[in-house]
């Protein structure tokens, strides 16, 4: 399993920068978002919870955080075998590279 990552020095400082600037708007964005959306739900907390029905022989459906939780959990993990292919990959090119 190859896991190790690139050093910084093989990759343009401009490609660094640019993806730190990235991930840094993209927190503030997130942040603006969860702050909107506890807005929308204190206010919509004065109104009566709805319960869906329920379908006979079916399971309830889990709860957002749970499914939210399970996804980027899959997620992450399917990340990393892509990653893993990527690398054995490019490894067997710079194999018969210098073959």
């Amino acid at each position: 399993m190859v896991t190790t990552k690139t050093p910084t020095t093989d990759i343009p400082e401009i490609v660094t920068k640019s993806g730190e600037q990235f991930l840094s708007a993209l927190k503030q964005y997130q942040e603006a978002a969860v702050d909107a959306t506890t807005t929308l739900a204190k206010a919509l907390s004065v109104f009566p919870a709805v319960d869906l029905p329920t379908v006979p022989g079916l399971p309830a459906a889990p709860n957002a955080k749970a499914l939210t939780t399970y996804a980027f959990d899959f997620t992450t993990e399917l990340l990393k075998a892509q990653r893993e292919f990527a690398l054995q990959l490019t490894n067997a090119l710079a194999t018969e590279k210098t073959a």
